[in-house]
């Protein structure tokens, strides 16, 4: 049945059910997100039939004959059945009707999922709570044996009660550990699904540290969690332990009372001393990790820099790393001195609140013991609790300012948006394009169908590279639309571009991973096939299998042509009906650039191409040219900027000067 090909689906793919004993309703198939426990997206069951294995995800549910619904994974280029464990041939796959889900995310509003995010404690940790009268073992135990137990003549009445003690100690780190397990889990379930919705973000984000700034939430996140856990706990036992102190000390607690009030006053004082320098730290020790990428990135150009001027950036951000280094250093040691000293002056009181507690014969000597293990318990839970504190607004600092950066400029897509099975016709309507406030074309009016190829001409800094950023919803333009098929392209699906639509341009590179892997991405799992590609783009090599597995694709000894070609009939193996190239043959000789593009076209001559190119006899292949000149009519940009106070004269070798 569908339904238990869904339930088998959700569970490889890491989608949690909401509930697993209600029975899945008929209306799933229409709002599969009301039986799906996910804060962070939405789901929707989408069909479609399939006419080529590159279409098919990793995951997927097939209807077979009889209203039978299997479950398939790929494994590398095969597929294996996870309904009934038997094998499918790939070719059975075709003109089938394939079931997935597909997700979108709920929100991209940095409130928003702060405050999700914030909410998701699991409600384990309240079986904590209850844990927390096991605190009282070691005192109470200790009361007995002074009072009682010391007494006693019998030996064996000492070790059946301290055997009973002992099992209670059992059956408290058993209990803790069943609720620490939970706890764990559900800590880990969170972090994939955030995991999951930063990955998410990271394709659309314009953040140029979005690396960075979404490992900082992970981490965060889970920090936050646990550090919650914690709290709670050590609140709870602050509460159990001053009750304690209170029930044997009677009017006399309030010596330690007072002395406990105001020392927590003095510790959420003196800790959060350290919060501004600590967010300081990690900003500066973020930007560090950033340039150090870089600097690896751009290693093969540092001999050809002046290292000198590289050297002191980095030695400064290094200095003002250590300079807060040293003042958290300082004041780490401090509060450890403060620490110490609470252990001495605390227990000074306690002595002196017990002499006058049994003086008066409210306390026995006896207990002492009891009171002195009841106070050291309550010092250490009071001084967790701050740090825990201090923790959680360190870690929600983090969450919140980084959730910021990430999502700033991020606008949701809508969620009704159209899919196209191909894409027929490109169309654009009064495109302007205006670098610098220049307008290099105006009111540009086109439309172009299956079989066209358009050639996209014009000088460095024109906005030929904006344009076809711009027929792809990658980069807005001041006035026009772009339409597929009539529909404007902002109201296209995600579905759409993945599979209808091909874009090149010179900053691609390999995904880290094998080269096997890198065309997996892209649809293309058959061993052979991948081989012949690598054998077209490259005919001088020698092609062994062994190339596909065993090193990461950017560690392979390709030429930046080779390169080139290798990723551009990649991105053109899934047959796409809209081909954008920026700089396609940029890595070429005029003559081997021409002859790739001429095979490219002849191999797709129902798609339409649209090609901005240096090489100015891509224009002889080209049956429609797009002529972006940097002579049209300027428009005027007004900044509000200061006038300067300084006045600046010209040196004579051209550079300004105060």
């Amino acid at each position: 049945m569908l339904i238990d090909a869904i339930r088998i689906y959700c569970q490889k793919n890491g989608i949690q059910l909401s509930t697993r004993d209600k029975t899945l309703a008929a209306d799933f198939f229409e709002h599969p997100h009301d039986y799906i426990s996910d804060d962070y997206f939405n789901y929707k069951l989408h069909s479609f039939i399939c006419r080529s294995h590159a279409e098919l995800p990793e995951i997927f549910i097939v209807e077979e004959k009889g209203n039978d619904f299997l479950v398939y994974e790929r494994i590398i280029s095969d597929f294996c059945c996870l309904s009934q464990h038997k094998q499918q041939a790939p070719q059975s796959f075709i003109g089938k009707k394939i079931i997935i889900l597909r997700e979108q995310p709920k929100t991209l509003e940095a409130e928003a999922l702060y405050a999700t995010i914030k909410k998701r404690i699991s409600g384990a940790n309240l079986f904590f709570l209850p844990l927390v009268a096991f605190s009282l073992l070691l005192p109470f135990y200790s009361n007995l044996f002074n009072s009682r137990l010391v007494y006693s003549s019998s030996l064996t009445s000492v070790l059946y009660i301290t055997i009973f003690f002992i099992f209670f100690a059992l059956l408290e780190a058993f209990l803790k550990t069943s609720v620490y397990k939970t706890v764990v889990r559900a800590t880990h379930d969170n972090s994939i699904k955030i995991s999951k919705l930063l990955m998410y973000i990271l394709t659309i984000t314009s953040d140029d540290s979005a690396p960075s700034t979404t490992r900082a939430i992970e981490l965060s996140s889970v920090s936050y969690w646990k550090a919650i856990s914690s709290l709670m706990v050590d609140v709870a036992l602050l509460l159990v332990f001053l009750i304690c102190i209170v029930l044997l000390l009677g009017e006399y607690s309030i010596i330690l009372f007072l002395y406990y009030l105001g020392f927590a006053i003095f510790c959420v004082y003196a800790r959060f001393q350290s919060y501004e320098s600590s967010l300081k730290s990690i900003a500066i020790n973020n930007d560090r990790l950033i340039d150090s990428i870089s600097l690896h990135n751009n290693r093969q150009q540092v001999r050809f820099t002046n290292f000198d001027t590289l050297r002191h950036a980095f030695y400064v951000k290094s200095l003002a790393s250590e300079k807060l280094s040293h003042q958290l250093d300082l004041h780490n040691n401090r509060w450890a001195e403060i620490l110490k000293l609470n252990t001495f002056i605390s227990m000074v009181l306690m002595y002196i609140a017990c002499y006058l507690a049994i003086n008066t014969g409210s306390l026995s000597i006896a207990t002492i013991i009891a009171v002195m293990i009841i106070n050291s318990r309550l010092s250490a839970a009071m001084i967790a609790s701050v740090n825990g504190c201090y923790s959680v607004k360190v870690n929600l600092h983090q969450i919140k300012a980084s959730l910021t950066k990430l999502t700033q400029h991020i606008v949701l897509a809508n969620a009704n948006q159209l899919h196209l099975d191909k894409i027929e016709q490109l169309t654009l309507e009064n495109i302007t394009i205006e670098p610098h406030g220049h307008a290099t074309l105006a009111g540009y009016n086109a439309n172009f169908t299956r079989g066209n190829v358009v050639g996209v001409v014009g000088k460095v800094g024109v906005g030929k590279s904006t344009l076809l950023r711009a027929i792809i919803a990658q980069a807005a333009l001041p006035h026009g639309a772009i339409r597929y098929n009539q529909v404007n392209i902002h109201n296209i699906d995600a579905l759409t571009f993945q599979r209808q639509i091909a874009y090149y341009q010179p900053a691609l590179q390999f995904f880290k991973g094998t080269l096997r892997f890198n065309f997996n991405l892209y649809g293309i799992h058959d061993t052979g096939r991948i081989l012949a590609i690598i054998k077209y783009c490259c005919p001088a090599m020698t092609v062994d299998i062994n190339i596909l597995d065993d090193v990461d694709a950017d560690a392979l000894n390709f030429s930046a042509g080779e390169r080139q070609k290798i990723i551009i009939s990649m991105l053109l193996e899934k047959q796409p009906s809209l081909i954008i190239l920026d700089e396609p043959t940029s890595f070429m000789s005029d003559d081997e650039g021409l002859d790739f593009l001429r095979h490219l076209i002849a191999q797709h001559h129902d798609a339409i191409f649209i090609i901005a190119s240096h090489n100015a006899d891509v224009n002889r292949i080209a049956t429609t040219l797009i002529n972006i000149s940097n002579t049209g009519k300027h428009k005027k940009i007004f900044i509000n900027t200061p006038r300067p106070t300084v006045p600046i004269t010209v040196k004579p070798q051209g550079g300004l000067a105060e």
